[in-house]
């Protein structure tokens, strides 16, 4: 196909810049060329940051960036460049936190006018072509900026200066005060306060899943014995599971809900999302043993190998909301298409429990008016319960998704990022240690290995994507934290001791790399990196725990079984280091709440030894008792020098007899060996009822 444009990012890896290559914009992708010409012309840079599922990122595109109006104005003033938030999140994170200082809000897409030195002076999100009532045009906005970088320099210079000063101070973390278990219980309290005790969630519309928040939840009610938190962490759970949030034909969650009820989602499904909820259902499972929960684990993994899996065993980054140009054409349902589609019989039996209407069950969301499509949805869980192996359903719910398939299908954006791969990796470990389902183990093993060959380099670092050619982004904090916590739970898989020995390694790195020696806690930057003027450092949980977060739960578990004492202390630290913002607002840090959870609670390591098979038994046993806060190592009778190596102590914990033995140890203080299945049950359950 010939295009009448081409631009800079013609040569780009990702789908997102790949979209707009043939835009008559004359994008660059970030980098010194586009810097370099904007000082030589003296022009700012017109700065566009979103991602290839964004829906609002291809209305812009379409109404402004293909439109020759727009991007001549563009091309005459400005020297412009599109980023993929995906691909830099080190860039997103700095100017999306200037858009939050001069707007109090952000989103994507993320419009930003900056000076060729990188200093951003305006911020916004989608702008349309024309103006509207209480939303100002590209063709408006685009002069009078140009007219003021001519004229109104000085003004401008100062208001970056502002912006920057915002950005440095925002930067300090404050008083370092040691968190304690008064903070678990506001955010509790907090959590409590806004809990919809009919749909599940919290606050109003739009829901996200915040999965984080539900496992702050279960654990916290383990950990305290209220109940009340278990329950608004289940009932949430199905609440979601039996919505429109989730696909009930395809499998897997979309991004978020429009409404409070779960109902109508906004359609893009992240790889993100699978991860984190299949952790939630997870431990769901472990605490309820409800099997809507262990359904939706295997749902979502069938959905994962069918849609988003590479051929090398890694997971593509996401699907769009959008197909065939409108978003959620490809999930909809007229009443039509299902009587094509499903026999009489079939439709009046699904009907009633998907709420399925002749007229469409959900709202336009321009006009306020019946759509005329339906959203599959479940009334309630007792209704699902009977479906899960109802042979009507089975055989309709096939029939939609082959009809289905036949559509256009939405995007796939198929990046390889390695944060959530390795957070994807987190998922599928716990899925397997919990089940003991192979499934879950072989997906897990061919990532881990994937990550091992592909995303770290000859002299022990991450990448942030796989190479592409000369194109090379070094790993950012999230990506440690992710892979160290993968790797450590996909120990307790395999009980392969390299798996421990290279999340060991990474996070050795990580100290090194992103320490900030002078307040505590972690950059999202390496050390050494100049491309930004400011290294940024983050607590908040957003769609994902931050990489603080993760990284206190990595140097408290594995500082107590490598025996390293300092890392344990890295852990407390990270939580003082942010304490004012986290005591200010609790519930906006649940990820790093779950390290506090353990630090106040203690772990409990349990230690295996004997062979494979004494190794499957224990385990078996140790299945049925939920313990969020649990390590598990395995000794085994022969090949131990490798384990002995990270943890020293288990020279101490052999096999009694060469039989199976098992040692559990909590405050660095060891129980009295059990040498059966049966006192080892007994020991978890006198364990669980503390």
């Amino acid at each position: 196909m010939t295009h009448k444009h081409t631009n800079h990012l013609i040569e780009s890896s990702s789908p997102y810049l790949l979209q707009h290559a043939h835009n008559p914009v004359d994008w660059y992708p970030w980098g010194d060329e586009a810097f370099e010409r904007a000082k030589l012309e003296d022009k700012p840079i017109f700065l566009s940051i979103g991602y290839s599922t964004c829906h609002w990122c291809h209305v812009m595109a379409h109404e402004s960036f293909e439109d020759e109006a727009v991007a001549q104005l563009l091309n005459d003033s400005y020297i412009c460049i599109k980023v993929d938030r995906e691909e830099r999140p080190d860039i997103d994170q700095l100017y999306m936190a200037a858009a939050t200082s001069l707007m109090g809000r952000g989103g994507w897409p993320l419009t930003i006018i900056m000076s060729p030195d990188k200093r951003p002076f305006f911020a916004g999100t989608y702008f349309p072509k024309e103006s509207v009532p209480g939303r100002v045009g590209m063709l408006q906005l685009l002069p009078q900026i140009s007219t003021a970088w001519i004229n109104q320099r000085t003004e401008i210079d100062r208001a970056a200066d502002q912006i920057i000063n915002g950005l440095q101070q925002r930067k300090s973390s404050g008083e370092r005060q040691a968190l304690d278990a008064e903070v678990l219980l506001a955010a509790a309290t907090d959590f409590k306060r806004n809990y919809d005790s009919i749909q599940g969630g919290f606050g109003s519309a739009p829901k996200f899943p915040s999965a984080h928040n539900l496992n702050f939840l279960l654990r916290e009610g383990h950990r305290t014995g209220d109940q009340e938190l278990t329950e608004m962490a289940i009932h949430s759970l199905k609440q979601m599971r039996l919505g429109g949030i989730y696909d009930q034909v395809g499998f897997g969650f979309h991004r978020y809900s429009t409404d409070a009820s779960w109902h109508v989602p906004h359609f893009e499904k992240m790889l993100y999302d699978q991860a984190s909820l299949m952790l939630a259902y997870t431990e769901a499972w472990e605490i309820t043993a409800d099997p809507l929960f262990l359904k939706t684990m295997e749902e979502i993994l069938i959905y994962l190998n069918a849609k988003l899996r590479a051929p090398e065993g890694a997971y593509y980054s996401a699907e769009d909301a959008d197909s065939d140009g409108e978003e959620g054409k490809f999930y909809v349902w007229s009443w039509s298409e299902l009587q094509q589609v499903l026999s009489k019989a079939e439709l009046d039996a699904i009907a009633p429990t998907f709420g399925i209407e002749p007229g469409g069950n959900f709202n336009d969301e321009a006009s306020r008016q019946v759509s005329g499509k339906n959203i599959l949805h479940v009334n309630s869980a007792m209704d699902y319960a009977n479906l899960l192996t109802d042979p009507i359903w089975l055989m309709a719910r096939q029939k939609l998704y082959d009809q289905r398939e036949k559509r256009v299908h939405p995007g796939l954006d198929d990046k390889i990022l390695c944060d959530w791969n390795g957070l994807m990796l987190s998922a599928l470990s716990r899925a397997a240690l919990a089940t003991g389902q192979d499934p879950y183990r072989k997906a897990a093993a061919d990532l881990a290995d994937y990550l091992l060959a592909e995303l770290i380099t000859k002299n022990g670092t991450l990448l942030h994507m796989p190479l592409k050619g000369e194109q090379q982004i070094e790993g950012f904090l999230d990506d440690y934290s992710f892979v160290i916590q993968g790797l450590r739970y996909y120990y307790e898989v395999s009980f392969e001791p390299k798996y421990l020995e290279t999340a060991l390694k990474l996070q050795e790195i990580q100290i090194q790399k992103f320490w900030d020696i002078e307040a505590g806690g972690l950059f999202f930057t390496a050390d050494g990196d100049q491309d930004l003027f400011i290294r940024q450092k983050e607590i908040y949980d957003g769609a994902i725990p931050s990489g603080n977060s993760i990284a206190a739960s990595n140097l408290y578990y594995l500082g107590r079984l490598a025996e390293k004492p300092t890392w344990e202390t890295l852990a407390v630290e990270i939580g003082s280091s942010f304490s004012d913002q986290i005591r200010r607002g609790p519930r906006g840090s649940a990820a790093l709440l779950q390290a506090l959870q353990v630090q106040i609670a203690g772990s409990k390591e349990i230690v295996i030894a004997g062979d494979s098979q004494d190794l499957e038994d224990a385990l078996s046993v140790i299945r049925k008792n939920y313990d969020p806060f649990k390590l598990i190592l395995f000794r085994p009778n022969k090949g131990y020098a490798a384990i002995e190596e990270i943890s020293g102590f288990l020279a101490y914990q052999k096999a009694i007899g060469s039989e199976l033995t098992v040692y559990i140890c909590e405050n660095y203080a060891c129980q009295k060996p059990l040498t059966s299945l049966e006192s080892l049950s007994q020991a978890l359950k006198e364990y669980s009822g503390k």
